[in-house]
């Protein structure tokens, strides 16, 4: 008898509920909209273009979106934000960083900063560069080109743009051609990685089974079974938690330094989940404390869904893989690891580490979180703040722009690490009036602030005119 969670993949199957809220949406009077694959169903039902279907490549190559395509992303990333951070917002965060001050701080700064940069790189590589540099992703572990960062491209831009617009700074009809560059670029980066027509894990029911077939059967061909070796499962799942607590904390308490990929459906019914855990990312100041560890560590997991009763699955846009029945660590029954030294390691010299010799590496991760908690607590609100602010605005295009060898380019000649003094100047304004606390959630969360360019089509280009 097929696995439960098999039936997700049937067209007409609308899977089950992860949460009970629902998105109101930026439009009164339609019905609100669920999680999952069933809210993906009326999303792109609803909309007036065909920009949600499966996607040629032609269509991708397009440098103009229309208004209604424009509109029509808008809408879908808002309730794609939904879907995937209301219910990680519950997890909480370690109470040491600020991380509702600096997300909507770096949101605000990459919606008026990322466009000169996705303009640059495109100019350098030219479009279909731009779709290579997604699609590199299908070919290596340990890359920060995945869906995290790909879809904080668009989505995270355009949650910048609704803090704005909360904060009355802009307007609907604001910064339109710098809307276009904007979801050009993610569109592309998105559509040249996963290679079927889709942009984001959600159109397809959750899967992100990007990589390509030789791979993945290398990273399978790796796996140490457990067995009837407590100690050998024992030893792994204390890895991955561990190296995963780094990958957060390194990342200022955000899921930028995890990315998952899967679920790769086995000949023997498991399910194969291939992580990467980015335990030093040098390009930040605080990850001195991380020593000698390497960029990235990359975990395949094996997964027994037939013991676990697995009846949904998704890996979702943000990396993440969530299931139902909720845990699925004690049904891992195999697993690897493996190393990519830098961010440009050669994957000809990504290695594997047998799971009995992790002990060394377990010990310097554990030392690295030690001194990462120690350094952290004794800086200022402010610091932290700005520390945040640099995890999301740099780390997220950072990748794409390394990729296309634009990295310091944009330092020397663009002032990439500095923040906009607009930015600057709302740090004092966002921690007032609950702004953060309540309105930015409600805002976010519901969909309700993302509003819609007004218009019945897309005339000419038109930016930020003035300043009133």
């Amino acid at each position: 008898m097929p696995a439960p969670y098999l039936k997700r993949y049937n067209p007409d199957d609308d899977g089950i509920r992860f949460q009970e809220l629902t998105w109101i949406g930026n439009r009164p009077g339609l019905e609100p909209v669920p999680d999952g694959i069933i809210g993906d169903k009326m999303m792109k039902g609803r909309a007036k273009s065909k920009v949600l279907e499966q996607l040629s490549v032609d269509d991708v190559l397009r440098d103009e979106f229309t208004l209604d395509e424009i509109n029509d992303l808008n809408d879908y990333y808002a309730w794609n934000t939904f879907d995937v951070l209301a219910m990680r917002a519950t997890e909480g965060a370690s109470g040491m960083i600020p991380r509702q001050e600096y997300e909507i701080l770096a949101f605000m700064q990459e919606f008026l900063r990322y466009p000169e940069f996705m303009q640059l790189i495109t100019d350098k590589v030219g479009a279909e560069g731009v779709i290579e540099i997604g699609k590199s992703a299908r070919s290596e572990i340990g890359t920060k080109i995945n869906a995290v960062h790909d879809w904080c491209l668009s989505a995270c831009c355009l949650m910048g743009r609704t803090g704005l617009l909360a904060l009355e700074s802009i307007k609907p009809g604001d910064y339109v051609d710098e809307l276009n560059t904007i979801l050009k670029f993610g569109q592309r980066i998105l559509w040249g990685k996963r290679q079927d027509g889709w942009m984001l894990n959600s159109q397809d029911r959750y899967r992100c089974a990007i990589h390509e077939p030789d791979l993945v059967e290398k990273l399978a061909a790796s796996v140490e079974e457990f067995g009837d070796d407590p100690q050998t499962g024992a030893a792994f799942k204390q890895f991955n938690a561990s190296a995963e607590l780094l990958s957060f904390f390194d990342h200022y308490d955000c899921r930028l330094g995890l990315g998952d990929t899967g679920p790769y459906i086995r000949p023997d019914g498991r399910v194969m989940i291939v992580r990467d855990l980015f335990v030093n990312e040098s390009v930040y100041h605080w990850s001195d404390v991380c020593g000698d560890l390497p960029h990235c560590f990359t975990l395949v997991l094996m997964i027994d869904v037939e013991k676990m009763g697995l009846e949904e699955i998704r890996v979702n846009d943000i990396s993440t893989s969530f299931t139902r029945p909720e845990n699925y660590i004690p049904h891992i029954t195999g697993g690897s690891v493996w190393v990519r030294q830098e961010w440009d390691t050669p994957m000809e010299e990504v290695y594997n580490i047998p799971i009995s010799d992790l002990g060394d590496h377990l010990a310097q991760i554990q030392d690295a979180t030690f001194k990462m908690y120690d350094k952290t607590s004794r800086m200022s609100r402010r610091q932290l703040i700005t520390n945040g602010i640099y995890s999301y605005y740099i780390d997220m295009i950072l990748p794409h722009l390394r990729k296309a060898g634009l990295y310091d380019e944009v330092c020397e000649q663009l002032d990439f690490w500095e923040i906009d003094k607009r930015i600057s100047e709302l740090y004092y304004e966002v921690p007032k009036r609950g702004f953060v606390q309540a309105v930015v959630p409600q805002k976010l969360f519901t969909g309700v602030g993302a509003l819609p360019i007004p218009g019945s089509e897309r005339t000419g280009r038109r930016s930020k005119y003035s300043f009133l």
